[in-house]
């Protein structure tokens, strides 16, 4: 794995933000941290971190479901992976892999909390490949895959 890579963490739960970077940081990764969607935005702007981790259920009004909205249709910020993570399964026994909404919600990948640390490390460079091959992907090809997605949702 990649040293020194960069990641932002937003996520409204203090202990979480506290637990998981510190994680990172013992694994050789740059961590920076955000406890609300807007302060997440712009860190993710000021950073421009090789990962983003968002809770997509934060108390806030600013909720992940809506940063994860305006990072992808930021054509600076729309490459940058995105790991969704929450605890929505536990706690409102919704599992996300059975009803996503890629229309609102595209993250690279998602982890349910507790996040297992293991499998995070091995997603990382997973979505971080992932976004590499999408970001070189032809333009044209980009081009069709909106158009399909257009006319998906219309029907």
């Amino acid at each position: 794995m990649q040293k020194n890579l960069k990641i932002v963490i937003v996520d409204d739960n203090a202990d979480f933000l506290f637990t998981m970077e510190t994680f990172l940081k013992r694994n050789g990764f740059e961590v920076h941290t955000a406890d609300n969607g807007q302060k997440g935005i712009d860190l993710i702007k000021k950073e421009r971190p090789d990962v983003i981790l968002l809770d997509i259920m934060m108390e806030t009004l600013f909720s992940g479901f809506e940063v994860c909205k305006q990072l992808r249709s930021d054509d600076d910020l729309k490459d940058i992976p995105i790991i969704g993570i929450s605890a929505m399964g536990a706690e409102l026994d919704i599992n996300y892999s059975q009803w996503p909404d890629y229309e609102y919600f595209r993250p690279d990948t998602f982890l349910e909390k507790p996040v297992d640390k293991q499998r995070l490390l091995q997603l990382i460079p997973e979505v971080i490949q992932k976004a590499q091959k999408r970001k070189r992907s032809p333009k044209w090809k980009k081009e069709m895959e909106k158009d399909w997605a257009k006319k998906a949702s219309q029907t």
